[in-house]
């Protein structure tokens, strides 16, 4: 399956309201002039915003450290180390603890050094180019993010998940720690992405490593190939959402006519 193929399945298949985002973490210079971007941030932005504008408005963007405006964000992608005082500082309002305040920064899943920047666009543009995505994003429902979730731990033999909160940073270092950790990942909202990156009130973040996104959307399509849709609402074999009644309610019998 390519990634317009992908693309179009997850939007379908779990009714997405926005489009799934290709999120590549670059190294190499030489790959800069590789991926296909339609537009540029006139002023310093934070991720979150980055990743607005890719999931809805279908926007490539690639973001330079120096167009990077959240400070939380930066040590996640390794592009300043941390600074005791002021990291704590920023964590304090969320923790009421010095010493938690600090480890909190330090805890968080953080790219290798020498990243030189982040490539962002909807997941179909991948196909573009002969680069895959590091990690792929979703801004999803609670019930969205189940049924995805279902079918990667059916695609990677996993039998359960476990996913990793942080007091802020929920977009920037949930990526990472999706990509650096090769597992999937949830997170809520932070204060940041509930305001810059508008992770509006009835949605979660949901990470999958882009080299296992192929295996999960392949789980999906099998599950639909075999009549029992993308979820298996009720006694399944219905496409999702299907029909949301109770199961084995007396009441919720219907013949045709």
């Amino acid at each position: 399956m390519n990634f317009t193929e992908m693309h179009k399945q997850f939007i379908w298949n779990v009714r997405l309201d926005f489009d799934p985002v290709g999120i590549r973490y670059v190294y190499d210079e030489a790959e800069i002039e590789k991926l296909p971007v339609t537009h540029r941030s006139k002023a310093k932005i934070t991720y979150c915003q980055f990743l607005t504008a890719a999931r809805q408005q279908r926007s490539a963007l690639f973001m330079e450290p120096k167009k990077l405006l959240c400070q939380n964000a930066h040590p996640v992608f390794s592009f300043r180390d941390l600074d005791k005082e002021a990291d704590t500082k920023r964590h304090m309002k969320y923790l009421q603890d010095e010493e938690l305040a600090w480890e909190a920064p330090l805890q968080k899943a953080k790219l290798e050094k020498g990243c030189i920047g982040i490539y962002m666009a909807p997941l179909d543009f991948f196909d573009k180019m002969d680069l895959a995505p590091s990690v792929v994003f979703f801004v999803a429902t609670p019930y969205q993010a189940y049924h995805m979730l279902n079918d990667y731990m059916g695609a990677m033999k996993k039998p359960n998940l476990q996913f990793c909160h942080t007091p802020n940073s929920a977009v920037c270092s949930g990526s990472v720690y999706s990509y650096v950790n090769n597992t999937a990942n949830m997170t809520t909202m932070c204060a940041g992405s509930k305001t810059s990156g508008k992770t509006e009130m009835n949605y979660v973040n949901v990470f999958i490593p882009g080299d296992q996104i192929n295996a999960v959307a392949e789980q999906q399509k099998m599950r639909v190939d075999k009549g029992e849709g993308a979820s298996l609402i009720g006694k399944g074999s219905q496409s999702w959402p299907g029909l949301d009644a109770c199961k084995g309610c007396p009441m919720f019998k219907f013949e045709e006519v």
